[in-house]
């Protein structure tokens, strides 16, 4: 693979074709665009008119707000200290109810904050498009698909719009520090995907992946290098999330990463009541049965133990069922490997633009593989890697929304090479030959 330095990547026509407007105008617009049009569509409108009591990440930032402690996720009972969310979103929600309190005026800046995550990351895929030598038409696409599919509610309670826009900006500061070979480039990659990692703690698998990607791309005689800024991004990394996880051992005495919740969600998701979203198993009432923000009498058995030995037991737990139930284990994994790609939605016409979108993105990758084998690892990666928790897990659809850019781009380049071989399209001298 080809170094990507700015000198080495080739001429765009669009540019070319609007010589006034730089790469900086059209990412801007694309995001403004974006954010208009995510205020109005039913999924992005702001439908609340209180901060939520419900949300763990709520509870969390209002402990933090008010008492100043990080604790007490849970909404049926005070259950003290707590590692059960991630610490970088609760802390921003507690920065804006100390700041506006706990009202309307508060839920609003969130709203906007979190409609500001998503379009910050659709305007960035013009950038990254460009950056990743496949034009920035592809990414101007893939940001109109991103807008117009949303599908999962833009209600503020949680992290995911903003661990996507942090794993884009990863992915374009790890380009920036390989391409340009920067060592304060380097370090910026690895404290954002410190950061990322404290929002969405199953982003450290990409931390790992996508670096040694870029390494096994160059040619052999720079791989030493590469491997060493690769190392220097992935250390980097560790390094910003450590006090985090000091300070965990502190409280609990025990080291665990970033987050202490996988064994209650593992059984909430894998017993005999189980169905495999959260909306089956709240109707049916098993999320009831098992879970504490539901039923007070769990959060009592989590208070009397302690959180970190409640989660163990019931890890203990659902590894007990899971072994003794197999095929019912295998049934549900299917079930909410479908659901997060192909999910069952509300909308119709949201379920269908996802469905083509995601169904899209196959042959998109494929494409992309003849002109930038190096991006297409990256993407196969991340659809790999990411989703191998949430297959374990009930399903909720914003569990797919850090990594839902890495299936836009794909979709948007095939429409892109559609496009260009349509027949109007095939010699105009605004787009590049097929």
């Amino acid at each position: 693979m080809p170094r990507t330095s700015a000198e080495a990547l080739p001429p765009d026509p669009l540019l070319a074709r609007f010589p006034k407007w730089t790469l900086g105008h059209w990412c801007v617009t694309v995001a403004c665009l974006s954010f208009l049009v995510l205020a109005l569509l039913p999924e992005g409108r702001l439908n609340d008119f209180d901060i939520s009591n419900g949300a763990e990440n709520v509870r969390v930032a209002r402990s933090l707000a008010f008492h100043n402690t990080f604790a007490d996720p849970f909404a049926t009972l005070s259950t003290g200290p707590t590692a059960h969310v991630a610490p970088v979103y609760p802390v921003i929600y507690a920065a804006f109810l100390r700041l506006f309190g706990a009202g309307y005026a508060a839920l609003r800046f969130l709203w906007a904050l979190n409609v500001g995550f998503l379009a910050a990351q659709m305007g960035l895929l013009p950038l990254l498009s460009h950056r990743l030598r496949f034009g920035i038409l592809p990414g101007i696409i893939a940001a109109s698909l991103g807008t117009l599919s949303l599908y999962s509610p833009i209600d503020t309670r949680w992290e995911c719009f903003l661990a996507g826009l942090l794993l884009l900006l990863a992915l374009l500061a790890t380009e920036h520090s390989f391409s340009r070979e920067s060592s304060r480039a380097t370090f910026g990659a690895g404290a954002i995907w410190g950061v990322a990692i404290l929002t969405n703690p199953v982003l450290i698998l990409l931390t790992l992946a996508w670096p040694l990607c870029w390494t096994l791309a160059q040619p052999k005689h720079l791989r030493a290098p590469s491997a060493r800024r690769s190392a220097t991004v992935v250390a980097v990394a560790l390094l910003a999330i450590s006090p985090w996880i000091a300070y965990n051992y502190a409280r609990f005495g025990a080291f665990f990463f970033v987050r202490d919740n996988l064994g209650l969600e593992l059984y909430t998701a894998n017993n005999p009541c189980a169905a495999p979203s959260i909306r089956e198993n709240i109707q049916s009432g098993c999320h009831y049965l098992t879970h504490p923000n539901a039923n007070p009498a769990v959060a009592a058995q989590l208070a009397a133990v302690g959180e970190l030995s409640f989660n163990r037991a019931r890890l203990h737990q659902a590894f007990a069922w899971i072994g003794s139930h197999r095929y019912a284990f295998l049934v549900l994994t299917i079930r909410r490997f479908r659901l997060f790609w192909l999910p069952a939605l509300d909308r119709r016409t949201e379920a269908v633009l996802v469905w083509l979108l995601t169904l899209l993105s196959l042959p998109g990758l494929w494409a992309m593989a003849r002109k930038n084998r190096l991006a297409t690892a990256l993407m196969a990666a991340a659809w790999m890697l990411f989703p191998l928790i949430y297959y374990l897990i009930q399903f909720e659809p914003r569990y797919r929304y850090p990594i839902y850019w890495t299936s836009l781009l794909p979709a948007g380049y095939a429409l892109t090479e559609i496009w260009r071989r349509l027949p109007l399209f095939r010699s105009s001298p605004h787009l590049p030959a097929p």
